[in-house]
């Protein structure tokens, strides 16, 4: 009887409950129904519950599926204490989504694209794949990827999609900059002002470097060389490395490499982008003739602490990037050499390549015969940077920002029978500071003010010493110190058109002293020179652009130095135009002047490192260096192919040769000339699918030089000079894998004959006679370049991201000759006459290096 009544019980519930299954009723009145039916007792918080309401399936009856089904349709958890009682708790505290995130146009998945909560976050695999985990039904998603637009969704819409995609779209100032969002691989990009932007930590693995570094992935694009081989020695389009404009956050180094130019003094993993122009540089840049990096960290306040460390055969490095609330953030890096703790194949490799032809290599031939003893060879260099970001609000945003470069080698040599010794130390830095002001005054009036101040020191101190006492010793100081002050205004005048205008003061200070002493022949030398120079500029630009239809800037700079007393103008025009669907031209001409640049000294020759120094044009014999330039040329990109060509002219005025004949002669003749380069930038990519490219580069350049009173009057080529360069480079994407290949080749630097003219009986030295000034050319340079790399997780939560690589330079070990120069030595015939020798410098032989990191 009792089963009955339950029955019927049953049934008049059953049917009040689940008569329409898509009649919507109360929660409150199915779980009341359901205590009595069942005579259970739920316990719960009424505001879990309010506003719920459900419909039940009704083709079953057990309790256990009720409570499913409750769970299911109101995200609610509901926990058995014991037979009679149940509690009822929110389940929002343990909501996964999952799903994949695209490039709206090209639908390509997007790597580490970030998707992140104010308490958590994670980053998208190779296939754009990602799984957030423990989320509140009332979180917000925040779906973010570099140069594109963040799409933020609450957790409750997310959970009712069964599969998440999210397409991401570029934002519209990216779009507005960016032309060819692949220019070389993922992270080179062409903007549509012509310069080139490089993202060092979305860009893929070039040949032969495990790592993105500055300014050694620059010399992939064509057009920038470096015909000795190092990361600073940068040729763009035939200018010395020396004249280009080189800045760090807004801050201008006069050095920017480690262990003589072998590694870029950039932390890669810290940069945000790195804008290059090889010509028609936007009209805040001056004093350079050439070309400008201008390199950029964090420009925005952080949303997450991320930290990173890792260590390659060169060096080791940590960084971190923390938000100190909503309003300030800071990152900061670290990079040290590991050279002194760790002898690795890869500095072996620099080691034979910089110290070739110097008083290190001559010390660690003779170390190897006795009685001479190499005591100390002792190499290291540190880097650190540290950017601060404040923003109080929409409209004010101030940045704080600073780097040391440093680097120290001690040499010292011992002859134990002659109680003789030899000791050189050298020791170059360079450290920055500065503040920068972002102001939006309206919606279409910006400004951005920075003050910047720059210190550069190179110093060296190298003695001889017999029996305890210095007989011969030189100490070199070279020092640059500079103050940097800008304002710039952005007006928005339309849609399509913009002004920029504002005012630029630089301070400028450089000095050089000398002293150096040799007892044997009674001589003595003290040397020095210091020279100032303040600059003012007013510069104005009028932009006109429209996405990728058409683009034309058209700028002037003024300024005016009173240490010469004038005034110098120099105009900028750039201008690119879409004639067909897939087909743009370019033209571009511009005047630029540059008043520091390096000379060459020959004091510390016999050492024979960092035998350069800064120096101030004065208008006598280091005049203002001056050079126009112009260009044209054309773009294609569709399917998959790219080809992007520019031709062009430049002349500069206003070089200065330090020129001593050989390189231990002590006359000294200062010249001053001008050059001619003529020169075609060729570049042609394949993009068979999203992961293999494949692209080859050739550049065409005559570089001629003209010197008054030198080589006769006539002609030469410039001693870099490069007339023809090929480049052929395959990538391919597989998985988590990342490699690429490439090919150099390029013909030899010129040379001059140097013949044996006789001894000189006034001068009592050898007469040297040069012959066929740089008319001879060394043999073909080419080499084969190796990288790979793999990204990897440490678990599922994908919370520390790893990478390991391996790279190879010079695959087949060709022993390039890089530069061929002479210099005087005693004949061993005739230990009373001297002779000629020739002296030739090598490229690196084969040299691996391995890469690994860690980031969190």
């Amino acid at each position: 009887m009792i089963r009955v009544r339950l029955s019927l019980i049953f049934i008049v519930f059953y049917t009040f409950l689940f008569a329409q299954k898509e009649k919507q009723v109360p929660l409150l009145k199915v779980l009341n129904s359901i205590e009595k039916t069942y005579n259970i007792k739920f316990s719960f918080s009424e505001d879990i519950i309010e506003n719920k309401s459900i419909n039940v399936d009704n083709e079953d009856s057990l309790l256990t599926v009720l409570i499913q089904q409750i769970e299911k349709k109101t995200g609610l958890k509901i926990k058995k204490i014991n037979d009679r009682y149940y509690t009822i708790v929110s389940n929002t505290d343990n909501i996964k989504i999952s799903g994949y995130i695209f490039d709206e146009n090209s639908k390509i998945p997007l790597l580490d694209a970030a998707v992140f909560t104010k308490e958590k976050g994670v980053g998208t695999d190779e296939k754009g794949y990602f799984e957030l985990k423990g989320l509140h039904e009332k979180d917000t998603v925040t779906f973010s990827f570099v140069g594109y637009e963040n799409i933020q969704k609450t957790v409750a819409e997310l959970k009712k999609e069964n599969s998440i995609t999210v397409y991401l779209k570029e934002s519209s100032q990216t779009l507005n900059e960016i032309i060819i969002s692949s220019y070389l691989t993922t992270g080179i990009a062409k903007n549509t002002d012509g310069s080139i932007l490089l993202t060092p930590r979305k860009q893929g693995v070039l040949p032969g470097l495990t790592e993105a570094d500055v300014l050694l992935s620059t010399q992939q694009l064509p057009g920038i060389q470096s015909p000795i081989e190092s990361a600073s020695g940068i040729h763009i389009r035939g200018g010395t490395p020396d004249q280009n404009l080189i800045l760090f956050d807004g801050i201008k180094l006069y050095n920017t490499s480690h262990f003589f130019g072998s590694i870029s003094a950039f932390n890669p993993y810290v940069v945000d982008n790195v804008k290059v122009y090889k010509n028609a540089s936007n009209v805040k840049y001056g004093n350079h003739v050439s070309g400008v990096i201008d390199i950029e960290t964090m420009s925005d306040i952080p949303k997450k602490i991320s930290a990173g460390a890792g260590f390659n055969f060169t060096n080791a490095d940590v960084n971190t990037t923390i938000p100190l609330g909503e309003k300030l953030g800071v990152q900061f890096s670290f990079r040290r050499s590991i050279s002194d703790l760790l002898d690795t194949p890869t500095f072996d490799k620099l080691s034979q390549k910089v110290f070739q032809n110097t008083a290190i290599a001559d010390g660690e031939t003779q170390a190897e015969e006795q009685p001479f003893i190499e005591d100390e060879n002792n190499f290291s260099f540190i880097d650190f940077n540290t950017k601060v970001i404040y923003q109080p609000n929409d409209k004010n945003k101030i940045s704080l920002q600073q780097i040391r470069i440093k680097n120290d080698l001690e040499y010292e040599l011992n002859n134990e029978v002659d109680n003789q010794s030899r000791f050189d130390f050298i020791d170059i830095q360079n450290e920055g500071y500065g503040i920068t002001w972002n102001r939006g005054w309206s919606e279409n009036l910006s400004q951005e003010t920075n003050i910047n101040y720059t210190n550069y020191k190179l110093f060296y101190n190298g003695n001889k010493k017999r029996d305890g006492t210095i007989y011969d010793y030189t100490i070199k100081n070279n020092e640059v110190k500079e103050v940097t002050f800008s304002s710039i205004f952005n007006q928005k005048l339309n849609d399509i058109s913009a002004l920029n205008f504002g005012y630029q003061f630089t301070q400028s200070d450089i000095s050089f002293s000398l002293d150096q002493e040799n007892l044997d022949l009674f001589k003595k030398a003290n040397e020095s020179d210091k020279k100032a120079n303040n600059q003012q500029t007013i510069l104005v630009e009028y932009v006109l652009s429209k996405s990728k239809k058409y683009n034309f800037n058209v700028g002037l700079r003024t300024s005016y130095m009173p240490l010469l007393k004038k005034t110098f103008l120099e105009p900028r025009i750039y201008g690119r135009v879409q004639v067909l669907p897939s087909f743009w031209l370019n033209t571009s001409a511009e005047i630029k002047q540059q008043y520091t640049s390096k000379i060459i000294e020959f004091f510390t020759s016999d050492f024979g490192l960092e035998n350069e120094l800064w120096a101030i044009s004065n208008g006598k014999n280091v005049p203002i260096l001056k050079s126009q330039q112009v260009t044209f040329g054309f773009l294609f990109d569709k399917g998959g192919w790219l080809i992007d060509t520019e031709a062009y002219y430049k002349n500069i005025e206003g070089l200065t040769s330090l020129s001593t004949g050989l390189d231990n002669s002590s006359s000294e003749t200062i010249f001053n000339g001008k050059a001619a380069v003529l020169g075609i930038d060729i570049l042609l990519k394949k993009k068979w699918t999203s992961n293999i490219s494949s692209w080859v580069s050739y550049t065409f350049g005559e570089n001629t030089m003209d010197f008054t009173g030198f080589n006769d009057g006539k002609s030469f080529k410039g001693n870099f000079n490069i007339s023809n360069a090929l480049y052929v480079a395959q990538q391919l994407k597989f998985g988590n894998f990342d490699f690429s290949l490439g090919w150099t080749f390029r013909t030899g630097l010129p040379f001059s004959d140097v013949v044996d003219g006789g001894f000189d009986i006034e001068q009592e030295q050898l007469s040297q006679k040069i012959e066929n000034r740089n008319q001879k050319q060394l043999p073909n340079f080419h080499r084969l370049d190796a990288s790979a790399t793999y990204d990897f997780y440490w678990s599922k939560k994908r919370k520390v991201k790893s990478k390991i690589g391996l790279s190879f330079i010079n695959i087949y070990n060709r022993k390039n000759i890089l530069r061929r120069t002479y210099e005087e030595a005693v004949d061993p015939l005739n230990p009373s006459r001297s002779i000629i020798n020739t002296v030739d410098t090598f490229s690196l032989g084969f040299t691996p290096n391995v890469v690994f990191r860690v980031q969190f």
